[in-house]
This record gives C-alpha cells, sequence and structure tokens, in this order.
C-alpha cells in the first residue's frame, strides 16, 4: 500500500475522529456487516483508541474494523474472527499493516477460540497483536492479564498513572504483562483504562517493524519485539505495585524504543548510500550524502513505504573483481555502483536464497539470513568454490539490479528509446510540461508475477499534475493496460499480470489539458487494492453476539447518554 498502518479492532472509528486525524485507509464493520464504521456517533471508544495511535506516532496510518454493536455493549467473537482474516489477507495483498490492537478484555478463555487461529496465522507473517490487561485491578492484589491479553503471540499491556506508577485498575502481574504504558488521563483528560495505554504500544510495533522490514526485508519476531520494548532489559521500570510493595513493570517509551531498534536491528545494516543508490530521486536531492538519506529513510522515507531495494553485498557477491575490491563493505559497494558499475552495465544476479538452497549446510547455519549467507559467500563460499544456485523462479524476476531514471532535464520522449525506467520497489518523477506532452518509462516486468503500477498527481502528494493518464505496453508495443482515476482522486493505479517476460513501456500523461509534476512507483504484488477479499470469511449465521458486559468496569460517561467502557468484560 505504500503507507504504514495499525490495525485497529474495536467498536469502529467516527466520522468525527476521521475529519480530526485524517480518513482511515480502509474500514469495514464486521458486527453489520456493511463499509461504514460511523454508526451515526459523535465519538466512540474505537475512535480513542484511534487518537492514542495518532498522538504516538501521527505518521502512522490506520485500517479499521468495528467488531461491537454501536452501544458497545455487544461484541461478537467471530467478528474479530473475520476481521482477523482480512488483516492476513490485506497483507498477502502487499498492504503493510504492523500491528493490530485489541482494546477488549474478557475473563474467560473461550471467548477467544473463534480467532486464536487467525491470531497465530497473523503472528507467522509478523504481524502481533497488542491487548490491553483489562481493567479489572485492584490496589490490593496481583491480577493475571485478561483475554486476549493472556494468549500466546499477543503483547499485553498495563496502565500506569502517566508517573510510573501502576494503576490501581489495571490488571498487572509480572508473568501475564509485557509493560505498562500511560493509562491515565491519555490520550486526553478524562480518559482512563489500559484500553488506552494498549494502542500506544501498537502504534511503537508498527514503527519498528516499518523501519527493520525497510531496511533488511524482513520483520522482527515476537521474542525481538518484547525485546525492543523493553529496550534489552535496560528500559526505564515502574514504581512497585502496592499489591506487593516489591513487583516492578518495565514502562513503554515510544523513542525509546525506537532508538533501540535502529541502533540494534538497523545501523548494522543500513547503508546510505545503498539507500540512494535504490531512488534516483533521492540521488538528486543528496548525492553522496549518506548521514542525510539516514535521516530521510527515518524520518519521511519509511513512512512512503520505501525500502532499501539495492543490497551492496549482492552487488559486491555478483562480481569477483569487486569480491576483492571490498569485501563485505556495503557502502563503499553502493559508491562503486552510483560512480561507475552502473555505466559499466554490472547488474546484479547474486541471490541469497539460491545460494542457501545450493548449500543447505548454510541454511541450517544461517536460519535463512540473507545477509549472512551473503557474506558467507563473499569471505568463504567464493574461495571454495561453492555454487551460488540458479537463478530461475519469478521471486527473481529480472533479478539483475537497475537504478531507476527519473525525466531531468530533458524531456522524455514517447517512445521505445526513453531513458526514463523505473523498477520494480522504485519511484520515479517527471513532468508533463506542455499540451499533448507524454512520458515513457521502461521497466523490466516477469511472467506471470503480479505488479501495480501507480501513478500519483495532486490527489496523493505525488507531485502538481490534477489528472493523470497511465498506458501500459507490452515488448511487442501492444496496449496491455490503462488507467485513469483508480488510484486516490484523479491519480491512476493499474494492477497487471504479463504474459511476456521482458522490457514494457509506461506511458504517461496528462488529461484534457492538464500539466504538472507526477511521480510513478512500481511495486510487486497487488500492493495498492484489495483482492480477493470478501466482506464476510464466515457465513452470515455464524456470526454471534457476545454477552453483554459488566457494570463494573471504568467507565467514561461524559461522551454520551451510554457509558463507554474503557476495556470490555465478558
Amino acid at each position: 500500500m505504500g503507507v504504514w498502518s495499525v490495525a485497529i479492532v474495536d467498536s469502529g472509528v467516527t466520522d468525527e475522529t476521521e475529519a480530526r486525524f485524517g480518513p482511515n485507509l480502509f474500514e469495514y464493520d464486521y458486527y453489520y456487516r456493511n463499509g461504514n464504521t460511523d454508526g451515526a456517533r459523535s465519538t466512540s471508544h474505537g475512535s480513542i483508541v484511534a487518537e492514542s495511535v495518532e498522538h504516538t506516532n501521527g505518521a502512522l496510518e490506520r485500517v479499521d474494523f468495528q467488531v461491537s454493536s454501536n452501544s458497545e455493549y455487544f461484541i461478537s467473537s467471530y467478528a474479530i474472527r473475520n476481521a482477523l482474516a482480512q488483516i492476513g489477507d490485506m497483507h498477502d495483498s502487499g498492504w503493510h499493516i504492523g500491528s493490530y490492537n485489541l482494546s477488549i478484555a474478557s475473563s474467560y478463555s473461550s471467548f477467544t477460540s473463534p480467532f486464536r487461529a487467525q491470531i497465530d496465522a497473523l503472528a507467522d507473517r509478523g504481524i502481533f497483536g497488542v491487548a490491553a490487561s483489562g481493567n479489572g485491578g485492584t490496589s490490593g492484589a496481583l491480577e493475571a492479564a485478561a483475554y486476549p491479553a493472556r494468549l500466546s503471540n499477543v503483547i499485553s499491556v498495563g496502565s500506569h498513572d502517566g508517573a510510573g506508577n501502576p494503576s490501581t485498575f489495571s490488571q498487572n502481574h509480572p508473568s501475564t504483562v509485557h509493560i505498562l504504558a500511560d493509562g491515565e488521563d491519555f490520550p486526553g483528560a478524562g480518559y482512563s483504562g489500559t484500553s488506552f495505554a494498549a494502542p500506544q504500544v501498537a502504534a511503537t510495533v508498527t514503527t519498528v517493524q516499518a523501519l527493520v522490514e525497510g531496511v533488511k526485508g524482513d520483520r522482527l519476531s515476537f521474542g525481538q519485539i518484547i525485546d525492543t520494548l523493553q529496550l534489552g532489559g535496560a528500559g526505564p521500570r515502574s514504581a512497585v505495585d502496592p499489591a506487593d510493595g516489591a513487583t516492578t513493570y518495565f514502562l513503554h517509551t515510544h523513542s525509546g524504543s525506537v532508538d533501540y531498534a535502529i541502533a540494534t536491528h538497523i545501523d548494522p545494516s543500513f547503508s546510505g548510500l545503498e539507500y540512494i543508490a535504490s531512488f534516483s530521486d533521492l540521488e538528486a536531492a543528496f548525492g553522496r550524502d549518506a548521514g542525510a538519506a539516514r535521516t530521510h529513510y527515518l524520518s519521511t522515507g519509511v513512512y512512503e513505504g520505501r525500502t532499501v531495494e539495492f543490497d551492496g553485498l549482492e552487488y559486491v557477491a555478483s562480481h569477483p573483481d569487486l569480491i576483492g575490491a571490498f569485501g563485505t563493505d556495503r557502502e563503499a559497494a553502493a559508491f562503486h555502483y552510483l560512480e561507475a558499475g552502473r555505466w559499466e552495465g554490472r547488474l546484479t544476479n547474486f541471490d541469497a536464497d539460491n545460494y542457501m538452497s545450493a548449500n543447505p549446510d548454510l541454511a541450517a547455519a544461517f536460519g535463512g539470513d540473507d545477509d549472512l549467507a551473503t557474506q558467507h559467500y563473499i569471505t568463504n563460499g567464493f574461495f571454495e568454490g561453492r555454487s551460488t544456485g540458479e537463478l530461475t523462479g519469478p521471486s527473481m524476476g529480472p533479478a539483475q539490479f537497475r537504478a531507476g531514471i527519473s525525466e531531468g532535464a530533458t524531456d522524455l520522449p514517447y517512445a521505445t528509446n526513453s531513458p526514463g525506467y523505473v523498477g520494480i520497489g522504485e519511484a520515479v518523477v517527471g513532468t508533463i510540461s506542455f499540451f499533448q506532452d507524454a512520458d515513457v518509462f521502461r521497466t523490466e516486468l516477469t511472467a506471470g508475477e503480479t505488479i501495480t503500477i501507480a501513478a500519483r498527481g495532486s490527489s496523493s502528494g505525488g507531485g502538481t499534475l490534477h489528472d493523470i493518464r497511465l498506458f501500459l505496453f507490452d515488448p511487442d508495443i501492444n496496449q496491455v493496460g490503462s488507467d485513469y482515476d483508480s488510484g486516490q482522486g484523479l491519480d491512476a493505479l493499474l494492477v497487471y499480470t504479463p504474459t511476456t517476460s521482458g522490457t514494457h513501456y509506461i506511458g504517461i500523461d496528462g488529461k484534457l489539458i492538464y500539466q504538472g509534476t507526477y511521480t510513478i512507483e512500481v511495486s510487486r504484488g497487488a500492493s495498492a487494492v484489495l483482492t480477493g477479499l470478501t466482506e464476510e470469511t464466515v457465513p452470515v449465521d455464524a456470526v454471534e453476539d457476545a454477552p453483554s458486559p459488566t457494570s463494573d468496569d471504568v467507565q467514561l460517561t461524559t461522551l454520551g447518554p451510554e457509558p463507554l467502557y474503557t476495556d470490555w468484560i465478558v
């Protein structure tokens, strides 16, 4: 989807909240089975959860699933199951969902039975749930977290008072709570409950997973996420729990966890020059300034969905003379590519997965870690004469990396010899500068491998072009696709599965007389649309209402005639 989102599985986010913080990227009401979660309400429990996410990291987007009645007295376990199943489908279709928040609490494990399989299936994809521990606590005892916070593959979040003192209402126990977040008068005065502590952690988890995946191509495991939230065991601790006068808990710190993730998981692998080599617009903006490129990635690029596509290690591994010259120096490899390699026509065709497949002992030793495998080939495997495996299969596509080429000072022609080029995972920019101007960008596609082409103008901040037209031609110059307004606003969006491998041609112009700048993005998969999703993942007659919650939970009575529960207890 190009942007990172927190999934909010709750009572729905109202239109008023969307007006304040921006629209949901996607929403669906699984309780009433319709496409709107507003429910004719001015606020909701889900809206306050969304506000907690926004206050933690406003650069993240939201996907919103309603699983309760509009009154918030009834919750459907099957609606939760459907919502979690859809999160998995969206991920498989290319959406970037970093975590999902469940500010729902039940004393009964049976409540979670319908959706436990979905929790585990999402964990297999690196998407972990964050759940409120529950508001049934007292100052006189240590209380185990409620369900689903107590389940495996779910991060359990209790509450503190904003100054590090465990909240008396929070169900806190050292064996069932991973961390405490501010749950009193957050996100604003009068809001209290573990419901509003949990989404802060969900926002942090999503931020960390986005940063790591953009650099390493993989997400952190559940244990690594817990380690990051607790700053490797060195994170701030709460005051002692009054229940026993001894127990303390780790305290949530968004900036601390992000800094820890950067130091532990990102900087050891990140190369500013690799990032520059992945995007021609960054080269134009930063030249060879690796520090500026790093700052751009951490503050902006990650939220644009940018990933480091150029791999300096694989580039070195593809060329024997570079193995001797640069070894495992990523920065030197990227610098060589930018200064000389691309003009020499050097391509990247080493694939770490193929190398491990050809050498099972290495796959076992490195546990599938591409960087470790590539480093081994550079330092040992090449000199041992080990096979690198065959470069086959659609995942390789045209595996050889080529940097994108944007339109410069010279207008791009509408012809097959255009110098404009955009690879999968890249973004380039251009300009429709006069009436009937049109540009062509070449791209390399593989038969059977679905891609998405997004042409973005003023509707989504991709440029100033008001209305874009997009055309796609195959290697024989046959038009195989076109689009006008399937993207955001008047942007163009095309999902295509080629039948022929080779150079394809992307044509861009402005509809009618419109002129201006634009951005072209090509991504693997149907990454900007929901495909293969249905509104129901179980039969309608299988959806049932959960029992009404008890009335002894912390309530917010200032938001309307009906009590608003900071957690639901079934």
